[in-house]
């Protein structure tokens, strides 16, 4: 390889982290200048003792499935493994010589079935419970790999070790927003960080429609004394001015709140809190950041029922009438709607109030809507409030 080539695999390697064509791409180059046929990572999973294929550059058809089901146990290069230092080498003909080569059913029954005859690997990380091999294989008609070989891409061993342990990072790192998202939406309200000038850093579900109703479209008629317009939505305070006292470097407002209101009658509680400047969003640019919460009236969760019934055992029709109070209707609307009498709605209610641990309608709507907090109401439930 020439030096341009050199720095084209190198650059390959790092920005295969996030792109996996760039990755491909630096294996390829690699395999070319060793005159392999295939290459590729091979991963010791230490608690099972097995070998499996992780990745190949130009794969040859049937072979990893062939080696994961059957030959790794066959592997000749397993015994050398304990042994091997981090970027230390298995060269086959080195280790186990041209003669066992020639005799090894690995090779007779395996690889030269494959039309591949010779076999170098180097081990790129070791881990408690497992290993990765960057592993070569020539064909069967090319010559036996020889220590030169691999002193000839020694060069790469590093880069590769070191865009590994960053993919690696990167892709923990990757899994981990995942997860912070599917929390986030996991939330039955809505969540969403904005900057001073009120642009939008993160959502969830619940709160991707409010970005509308908070922040319309400048070209939107602005209604109200808030930011309604877009969906029709106003607000009893001027939403903008709440994010920037919230982001206020020098004294942010601890907590704001306004009250939305909808044209069709729907209310919602927006609450807005300060992010610190040290916030994760924030690091690059170190600004403060402002978390608004809105919590709508809707529908309880058809999960609360089961949540109700497996911690304080109560009954269908004490269920019933729990999660409709949950709603913020009164005693006398929910006899109503659940055609029940006056004194039967009061017995259940005294004995929801024991079971909970509870002594009145508001303490026991502030427990149900803590229990709430994680149980996403129904799509359609939610629909009826935008």
């Amino acid at each position: 390889m020439n030096d341009s080539d050199i720095h084209d695999t190198i650059r390959g390697l790092y920005e295969g982290i996030v792109d996996p064509q760039a990755w491909q791409r630096s294996l390829q180059n690699l395999r070319r200048a060793s005159g392999s046929t295939q290459m590729g990572m091979v991963v010791l999973d230490k608690r099972s003792n097995r070998m499996s294929v992780a990745e190949l550059a130009n794969p040859v058809e049937g072979l990893a499935e062939a080696y994961q089901q059957t030959f790794q146990a066959l592997d000749p290069g397993r015994p050398f493994t304990p042994r091997m230092p981090l970027g230390g080498w298995y060269i086959d003909a080195r280790e186990l010589g041209v003669d066992t080569i020639a005799r090894n059913p690995f090779y007779g029954d395996f690889l030269h079935r494959y039309g591949l005859g010779s076999v170098m690997a180097c081990l790129v990380d070791r881990q408690p419970y497992y290993e990765v091999y960057f592993s070569l294989q020539r064909p069967l008609d090319g010559p036996l790999f020889a220590p030169e070989d691999a002193r000839a891409l020694d060069w790469a061993i590093p880069h590769i070790r070191q865009a590994m342990a960053l993919r690696e990072r990167t892709s923990a790192l990757t899994a981990l927003q995942r997860l912070s998202m599917q929390l986030l939406d996991q939330l039955a309200f809505g969540v969403i960080v904005f900057t001073a000038d009120a642009r939008v850093l993160l959502h969830n579900g619940e709160g991707e429609a409010w970005v509308r109703r908070l922040v319309p479209n400048p070209a939107a008629p602005r209604t109200g004394t808030g930011t309604g317009g877009g969906d029709e939505w106003t607000l009893s305070r001027p939403f903008a001015a709440m994010v920037r006292a919230a982001c206020d470097a020098d004294a942010p407002v601890p907590a704001q709140a306004a009250i939305a209101q909808s044209r069709q009658g729907a209310r919602a509680q927006v609450v807005v809190l300060p992010l610190p400047p040290s916030h994760a969003l924030g690091q690059a640019w170190q600004q403060p950041a402002a978390l608004v919460a809105i919590h709508d009236a809707r529908s309880s969760s058809p999960l609360l029922p089961q949540v109700l019934r497996d911690l304080y055992g109560l009954t269908p029709a004490e269920m019933r009438l729990a999660t409709l109070l949950t709603t913020g209707i009164g005693l006398p609307e929910a006899c109503e709607q659940l055609q029940i009498g006056r004194e039967t709605s009061r017995t259940q209610l005294k004995s929801v109030f024991i079971k909970t641990g509870t002594n009145s309608q508001a303490q026991l709507s502030h427990l149900l809507t803590q229990l709430s907090a994680t149980l996403k109401a129904p799509a359609a439930a939610a629909d009826r409030v935008s």
